[in-house]
């Protein structure tokens, strides 16, 4: 016997009477929940239908149930990876990576992902033949869907559960450039064009990407700073898809005003090639050419100039948290992976604590013995 319903947003909640007691159903599109409220009370079962009937009006959405369609979750994911992947080739990774657990799919009839069909799935890549590392790359695809539907509202936080990849995470050395480096690299870059690239990239951390579709709307030299923001129309989005703000300082300013002189009147961007537009060709192979003749190998490229800033300004006192801030992390743990210090800090900061058996200051403390 049904006593109240109540439609909103897909969501149908129903109260009926179900074995004597009093019963919730919940659904929206094929989902559909059976909540048994555990009373013979129907005042109290109409309590519990009001707080639901409450949360959906406000939220919009119940976390208590979801559509479990993995199909079309799929089929959001790339809608949204097409639109919002900062290149053409990330969105054909995710592309690849869901037609492969499409395929998984057919042969496993699921409603969720969970910690036993991620291992089935790595299993199902791994029997294929594919590597370990391109396993990974798939594994990673999943995990960025689950992220993104979670972001979307699509599902509730919590109820996929992330794939872990085969290869553990490894301890490598601290990649970034000390100062004596830096000195050289910039001496070295001088007469080329990607000094002022590098010279935005090591003073702010900003990504190359970021460095690339730099607009001269977005420098604010008067105020001295510079913003960090969406154009669509571009292509582009920052990978936090966040507005920054991050200021400039001195020697910044002086170079970008240096180069603002000098641009042509229909310059859009900052680091623009002759035809006006954003540079993309050879950035990282003339770098690499760069950092041979200045003797720093090994160490990375355009990712290390942004990593060689957040290591010196932690190393400087700077707050780890408004380093994620500036860097555009979502989470401070990605800061910290990023983040190295070499042994002379880590010394220092050692040094900065030291206790000792100062036999002047020693008090005889008087011990009351057993009775």
């Amino acid at each position: 016997m049904t006593i109240e319903k109540y439609e909103y947003a897909g969501y149908k909640l129903r109260l009926f009477e179900y074995r004597d007691r009093w019963a919730l159903e919940i659904k929206k599109g094929s989902a559909r929940k059976i909540k048994s409220l555990k009373t013979k009370n129907l005042e109290t079962a109409k309590d519990e239908f009001y707080k639901y009937k409450l949360e959906l009006k406000e939220k919009g959405r119940l976390d208590i149930i979801f559509d479990t369609d993995l199909l079309r979750q799929i089929e959001i994911f790339l809608e949204w990876s097409k639109i919002n992947s900062n290149s053409p080739r990330t969105f054909e990774k995710h592309n690849e990576s869901m037609n492969k657990f499409l395929d998984f799919l057919k042969q496993n009839r699921i409603e969720a992902i969970t910690p036993s069909l991620n291992e089935k799935f790595k299993m199902y890549l791994l029997n294929k033949g594919l590597a370990t590392r391109t396993v990974d790359l798939h594994l990673t695809s999943l995990s960025k869907m689950i992220t993104v539907l979670e972001e979307l509202e699509i599902i509730p936080r919590g109820v996929y559960k992330r794939p872990k990849l085969i290869r553990a995470k490894s301890v490598k050395a601290p990649k970034f450039w000390t100062s004596e480096e830096v000195e050289r690299i910039l001496q070295v870059a001088r007469r080329t064009y990607i000094y002022g690239m590098l010279v935005v990239a090591l003073n702010t951390g900003l990504r190359l990407n970021e460095l690339r579709y730099l607009r001269w709307d977005d420098v604010v030299l008067e105020q001295g700073f510079l913003l960090i923001q969406s154009h669509p129309e571009d292509g582009f989005n920052p990978k936090d898809y966040e507005l920054r703000r991050i200021k400039l300082n001195t020697a910044t300013i002086q170079l970008l005003a240096e180069l603002r002189e000098k641009k042509k009147d229909n310059a859009k961007y900052v680091f623009s090639n002759k035809y006006c537009l954003p540079r993309k060709n050879n950035l990282y192979r003339d770098l690499l050419r760069i950092l041979d003749v200045a003797g720093v190998t090994d160490k990375g490229a355009w990712h290390c100039a942004r990593r060689t800033w957040g290591s010196h300004a932690i190393m400087a006192g700077a707050d780890p948290k408004s380093v994620q801030r500036i860097y555009g992390h979502s989470r401070l743990e990605t800061t910290q992976a990023y983040l190295n210090v070499t042994n002379k800090h880590l010394d220092e900061t050692m040094d900065l604590v030291e206790f000792t058996d100062n036999k002047e200051l020693a008090k005889v403390l008087p011990f009351k013995g057993k009775d």
